[in-house]
C-alpha cells in the first residue's frame, strides 16, 4: 500500500468514526454499525472503482455510476440491504454538509437529497437485473438467498460443491440469472457439508502435493518473492514503525503501562480500555467487546502468546517478553535504541506468524498451508499479490484447474484458494499485511518474519527456501 493509499484509508476511517458519533448524537438507537459498514463499502468502491477517494465529493454522475453499475456488479447483498443504500447515503450527505466536509465540486448541496432519492428505484432495479451482475455475483447471490454464510469457508465450499453437481443447463441458468426454480437436485446444506468434509479428509490424508505451486499465484520466477529472501534482514526501523500490526502492539503495551489493568471474564480489555486504544490508533471505536475488533484482538493474542503480557487474577500486566519492548525511535535517538525497536518489531511480527501456524484452524490458525506461505512470499514482493476475485476469473487471470474425472472445477483447488484467501484476510485484519480490495502487500519487515517461520517450520508443510 502506498503512502497515498494509506492516507486515503485513514481519512475514510476518520470520517466514518465521526459520522458514527454524529449519528448517535441525533438518534441514540440508530443502527450505526450497519450504516457504517454500508458507507465503508460505498466509499471504498468509489475510491477503487471510480478513482474518487475524497469522502466528501459526490457528483450526480459518481453517485449514479456507483449505485447502479459498480455496486450491483461487485457487492453480494440481500435486497433489504440494497433498499437501505440510498437512505444511508442521504444521511451521510447531511453529515458532510453540516460538518463542512461537502466538496465544492459535488452536486448542489441543497439538491443532493432529492437527486439521491431519485436514484433509489434505479438502484433497486439494477440490483434485480442479472445482466448487470457478474457471473460469480449471480451464483453467490443465490447462495446467500439460500442462507449460505459466504464468510464461512466450509459453507461456501459446500455450496460450490452443490453448484458443480448441477446439470450443465441449470448451472448456466443460475450463472446468468441468479435464480434457479425447481432444480433437479435441491440444495441440501447438511449433505453438501458432509461431501465436502469427506473430500477434505481424503485430501488431508494424501497430504500436499510436493512442489505444487498454487495455481492462483504468479509463477515463482515472476513473483520476485524468493529473491527477497537473501535481503530479508531489516536494519531500518521504518518498515516496523509503519506496520499496522506493530503499531497496534505498541499501543496496547503503552496503554497498559506499568500498572496491571482489569480484564473481562473472557480475558480481554474492557470496553473503555478497548475504545481508548482504538482512539489512540485513530480507528473507529465504540466496540461492544475487544474480540470483535481484529485490529486489537490479533495483537493482544500475540502479546500474550509471546510473553509480553500475562493475565493473572483477573488483571493483565506487562512482562519483559523474549525481546524487551523498546518504544518507536525518533530522530536523534541512539543507534542502540533504533536497533532495540527493530528487534522488538521483528520479534512481535514473528510471534504473530508462529502463533497462527501453531494453532489449529478452528482456533484461529492458518488454514491454507503450505499455499499461505507461498502467497505471503508473493505478497512481500515489490508487486504485491492480486488474489482472484470473480469466479470464474477473467481471461487474463489464472484459471481454476479442471478435475479430469468430472470436467468441472477442481473442488480441492477451490478450497485451497478459499483457505489461503481466508488466511490473508485474517493477517490483513490484524494489520500484518496491507490490503486494498483484493491486492495484498507485505513489507520487508513482514518478509523477515516470514523467513524466520519458513526456516523453522517450513519443512513441516513440505515447503523449503531455495
Amino acid at each position: 500500500m502506498t503512502d497515498e493509499q494509506r492516507a486515503q484509508r485513514s481519512e475514510r476511517e476518520q470520517v466514518l468514526s465521526e459520522y458514527g458519533s454524529w449519528r448517535l448524537t441525533a438518534d441514540e438507537d440508530a443502527p450505526v454499525a450497519e450504516e457504517i459498514r454500508t458507507l465503508e463499502t460505498l466509499l471504498r468502491l468509489k475510491a477503487e472503482q471510480l478513482d474518487s477517494p475524497d469522502p466528501g465529493r459526490w457528483t450526480e454522475e459518481l453517485a449514479t455510476e456507483l449505485l447502479t453499475v459498480v455496486v450491483p456488479r461487485t457487492v453480494i447483498q440481500p435486497r433489504e440491504h440494497v433498499m437501505d443504500l440510498v437512505p444511508t447515503l442521504i444521511r451521510f450527505v447531511t453529515y458532510l454538509r453540516e460538518t463542512g466536509r461537502w466538496h465544492p465540486a459535488s452536486m448542489s448541496a441543497t439538491e443532493a437529497a432529492g437527486i439521491l432519492g431519485g436514484l433509489e428505484f434505479a438502484a433497486l432495479e439494477a440490483a434485480d437485473d442479472p445482466t448487470r451482475r457478474s457471473f460469480s455475483t449471480n451464483i453467490l447471490g443465490h447462495g446467500m438467498a439460500l442462507g449460505v454464510d459466504l464468510e464461512d469457508e466450509d459453507e461456501l465450499a459446500a455450496f460450490m460443491h452443490w453448484y458443480n453437481s448441477l446439470p450443465d443447463d441449470e448451472r448456466l441458468t443460475l450463472s446468468e440469472t441468479g435464480r434457479l426454480e425447481d432444480p433437479a437436485r435441491p440444495y441440501d446444506r447438511e449433505a453438501a457439508l458432509r461431501a465436502v468434509q469427506a473430500e477434505g479428509r481424503t485430501a488431508e490424508a494424501e497430504g500436499p502435493v510436493p512442489g505444487a505451486w498454487p495455481w492462483f499465484l504468479p509463477e515463482p520466477e515472476d513473483s520476485g518473492g524468493a529473491l527477497l529472501v537473501d535481503g530479508a534482514a531489516v536494519e531500518d526501523d521504518a518498515p516496523y514503525a509503519m506496520n499496522d500490526f506493530v503499531q497496534r502492539a505498541v499501543a496496547l503495551l503503552e496503554h497498559i503501562g506499568e500498572q496491571p489493568r482489569k480484564v473481562t471474564g473472557t480475558g480481554a480489555l474492557n470496553r473503555a480500555d478497548s475504545a481508548a486504544v482504538l482512539d489512540r490508533l485513530g480507528l473507529r471505536s465504540s466496540p461492544r467487546t475487544m474480540w470483535e475488533r481484529p485490529e486489537l484482538a490479533g495483537a493482544w493474542v500475540t502479546l500474550l502468546d509471546g510473553g509480553w503480557l500475562e493475565i493473572s487474577g483477573g488483571k493483565v500486566r506487562r512482562l519483559p517478553g523474549p525481546v524487551p519492548y523498546v518504544p518507536p525511535s525518533a530522530d536523534g535517538d541512539s543507534t542502540a535504541r533504533v536497533e532495540g525497536f527493530v528487534e522488538f518489531g521483528h520479534a512481535v511480527l514473528s510471534a504473530a506468524l508462529f502463533g497462527k501456524d501453531a494453532r489449529a484452524a478452528e482456533d484461529g490458525g492458518f488454514r491454507g498451508m503450505p499455499g499461505t506461505l507461498a502467497a505471503l512470499l508473493v505478497a512481500c514482493s515489490p508487486q504485491g499479490l492480486l488474489m482472484p476475485g470473480a469466479l470464474p476469473p477473467p481471461a487474463e487471470e489464472p484459471q481454476i484447474p479442471v478435475d479430469p474425472d468430472t470436467g468441472e472445477w477442481d473442488r480441492t483447488e477451490l478450497r485451497r484458494l478459499f483457505a489461503v484467501r481466508r488466511d490473508l484476510d485474517d493477517l490483513a485484519g490484524m494489520g500484518v499485511l496491507d490490503c486494498e480490495g483484493r491486492r495484498f502487500a507485505g513489507s520487508a519487515a513482514v518478509m523477515g518474519a516470514l523467513v524466520a517461520l519458513v526456516r523453522d517450520r517450513g519443512a513441516e508443510h513440505g515447503f523449503t527456501l531455495g
